[in-house]
C-alpha cells in the first residue's frame, strides 16, 4: 500500500510538473510573440517615420510646382501673361503662348531647385520603401497609398499633361487624397505627428 502511495504522488508530481513546463513553454511562446511584434513595430517606426517625413517634403514640393504651374498656364492661356515675371517689361511680362510661359518656368532658377529636390526624394523614397519589412503593420497599406499617391504628384509636378481643366481637377483630387492618408497615419502613428508638414 505503502508503494501504492508513492506511485499516485509521483503521477500527481509528473502532472504538476507537466502542466507547470506546459506553463512556462506557454510563458515563453507568448514572451517570444510579444518581442517579435515589439521588434517590427520598432523596425516599422525606425523606417517608416523617416519615410513618412520625406514623402511629406516630397508632397509640399510637387504641390508647391503643381500649384505654380497651374498659375503660369492659367495666366498664359487667359492674360497672354507670364504669371511669374519680375517686371512689367513687354518682353519679360507678354508671352505668346502657354508653352512658352512653361518653357520660361522650367528655366527659373527656383523652379530648376525644385525640380532637382523633387527627382532627389522620389529616388529616396522609392528606395526607401522597398526597406521595410513590416508589412503586416496596419499602416504599412496606408504609407503605401501615401507614397504612390505621392510619387504621381511629383510625375505629374515633373511633367504635367492634359488640359489645364484636367490637370487642375487631378491635382485637387491628388491632394485631397494625400491629406487623407496623411491624417489617417498620424492618428494610427502618434510618434509620426512631429515629422515635418
Amino acid at each position: 500500500m505503502g508503494n501504492r502511495n508513492i506511485g499516485l504522488l509521483g503521477i500527481t508530481y509528473l502532472k504538476i510538473k507537466n502542466n507547470f513546463m506546459k506553463k512556462i513553454i506557454l510563458f515563453s511562446v507568448i514572451s517570444l510573440t510579444f518581442i517579435m511584434l515589439l521588434n517590427s513595430c520598432s523596425d516599422f517606426n525606425k523606417k517608416g517615420k523617416p519615410l513618412f517625413k520625406d514623402l511629406l517634403e516630397l508632397y509640399d514640393l510637387s504641390l508647391t510646382k503643381c500649384k505654380t504651374i497651374q498659375l503660369v498656364w492659367s495666366s498664359a492661356i487667359f492674360e497672354k501673361k507670364y504669371a511669374l515675371a519680375t517686371t512689367k517689361n513687354f518682353d519679360d511680362y507678354y508671352v505668346p503662348d502657354f508653352n512658352f510661359a512653361m518653357f520660361r518656368m522650367e528655366k527659373d532658377t527656383t523652379i530648376s531647385s525644385i525640380n532637382t529636390n523633387i527627382d532627389s526624394l522620389t529616388s529616396k523614397v522609392s528606395k526607401n520603401v522597398k526597406t521595410i519589412s513590416d508589412k503586416k503593420n496596419p499602416s504599412y497599406d496606408k504609407l503605401l497609398s501615401l507614397y504612390t499617391n505621392v510619387i504621381e504628384l511629383s510625375k505629374n509636378a515633373r511633367t504635367p499633361n492634359g488640359s489645364l481643366q484636367s490637370f487642375t481637377k487631378d491635382i485637387n483630387q491628388k491632394e485631397s487624397q494625400i491629406n487623407m492618408l496623411i491624417t489617417e497615419i498620424k492618428a494610427r502613428n502618434p510618434e509620426f505627428e512631429d515629422s515635418k508638414e
